[in-house]
């Protein structure tokens, strides 16, 4: 193997399912790279000058057609010749009932030189908390990095993510956990950006560059299932128009259409806003009103029963309930952040004393989630941990599968 060639951010994984792997890498100073799995499966990557940046090649490697539940090993070569380890993927195990952990957080601010001046003294003790953690997954809930004193275009976007994935603590969280990624406005643009902002398209070209999620054309959205647990990862940018929408009409009837067909004892719907807040003064999805109206209407007509929201954005983290009529409670839990600046909310916003939040939830500081489903299939139940940076628990609420059923309406006859 050529000493200049390397491998410089450990793999991780990405998603897969029964069938299929995803993992993404990043190599330096390789034009081509071989990689194959135990199977003998081979995919040849190549630098180009267009989507690279100087001589970093980032890739995410997908092998289809595999064996369900099945330890796999990944190998690379510079050469097609001479080998190395690269990592082992196990394929998902979809026939019998198994609990799920996962981990969840936002706001994730990484200094890479100069836009270091917006944090000079910015902690990553979180991410060694999490590594520890024990789970199945690592849910980014959006603002994973900033776009913040830098043009909008390609080549500064794929920089900021390529120096970004060098930092050593955030490598090592990601090669420790299995990883699924939405955005929300810092990582796809500037501030509340919404589906008029002009550099979109680069934004998801490079999104996508960097997180092995689920392949959906060229949409940024996706689902995918563990056990009885399925997870709706929600796009709130690309076809944001403020409060008259957030998902835009072909994202809502997608997801009104997954929904319906999931068998999940619980399905979480994620999203980079806050969901569910009444009385929120910031972006929220319940704010648009018509749209949200809409996804609450269908979810009752339809009967579809489990759903709980996990957001991001807020700088604080908290738990929301809100009981609409007809329906069970809805659930949002807002973990925020991870290691950008935490923000109070101010003594004279309303939002202090929100009577839709679960009393002593409100955490203004770094802080993850921690989610947990288990029990046998007809006592199914959902842990929700709120963490602090150093890994400790402040506080614990829980959710039975029973909770979040709708109720036959009584008949009235005049």
């Amino acid at each position: 193997m050529g000493s200049a060639q390397k491998l410089v951010s450990k793999p991780f994984i990405g998603h897969t399912d029964s069938a299929s792997v995803n993992v993404w890498c990043m190599f330096q100073k390789a034009q081509a790279v071989f990689i194959r799995n135990s199977d003998g499966q081979q995919k040849i990557f190549l630098w180009d000058k267009q989507k690279c940046y100087k001589k970093y090649l980032p890739i995410t490697i997908h092998f289809g057609q595999l064996q369900k539940n099945k330890a796999y090993t990944l190998e690379y070569s510079f050469n097609g010749q001479n080998y190395y380890p690269l990592i082992s993927v196990q394929t998902d195990n979809i026939d019998s009932l198994q609990n799920i952990s996962f981990l969840a957080g936002s706001c994730a601010f990484i200094s890479t030189g100069f836009n270091g001046i917006i944090k000079p003294f910015n902690s990553l003790r979180i991410f060694k908390e999490m590594k520890k953690d024990s789970s199945n997954m690592l849910l980014w809930l959006g603002d994973n990095l900033y776009y913040v004193l830098q043009p909008f275009n390609y080549k500064s976007q794929l920089k900021r993510n390529i120096k970004t994935r060098l930092n050593k603590k955030l490598n090592e969280l990601l090669a420790s956990k299995q990883n699924y990624a939405i955005w929300d406005d810092h990582d796809y643009g500037h501030n509340n950006s919404d589906g008029f902002f002009k550099f979109k398209k680069n934004s998801l070209n490079v999104f996508q560059q960097f997180w092995p999620n689920p392949t959906n054309d060229t949409f940024n959205y996706f689902t995918y299932k563990k056990s009885d647990v399925q997870f709706f990862m929600l796009d709130d940018r690309y076809n944001n128009e403020h409060e008259k929408s957030v998902l835009g009409t072909t994202q809502l009837a997608w997801l009104k259409k997954e929904l319906a067909a999931s068998d999940a004892n619980f399905k979480f719907i994620c999203i980079g806003m806050q969901a569910i807040n009444p009385v929120s003064t910031k972006e929220c999805f319940y704010k648009t009103t018509s749209e949200f109206k809409s996804l609450l209407d269908y979810i009752q007509l339809q009967k579809i029963n489990g759903v709980v929201f996990l957001s991001g954005d807020r700088h604080h983290a908290e738990l929301l309930r809100v009981q609409e009529n007809g329906m069970y409670p809805l659930y949002d839990f807002t973990t925020s952040p991870l290691t950008m600046y935490p923000v109070k909310i101010g003594k004279r916003s309303k939002e202090l004393k929100n009577p839709y939040r679960i009393v002593g939830t409100y955490y203004p500081s770094y802080n993850y989630g921690k989610i947990t489903v288990s029990g046998d299939f007809n006592a199914r139940k959902c842990l929700l941990e709120l963490k602090n940076k150093q890994g400790n628990v402040i506080w614990r609420y829980e959710i039975n599968k029973e909770d979040l059923v709708i109720k036959p309406q009584p008949l009235i006859i005049n």
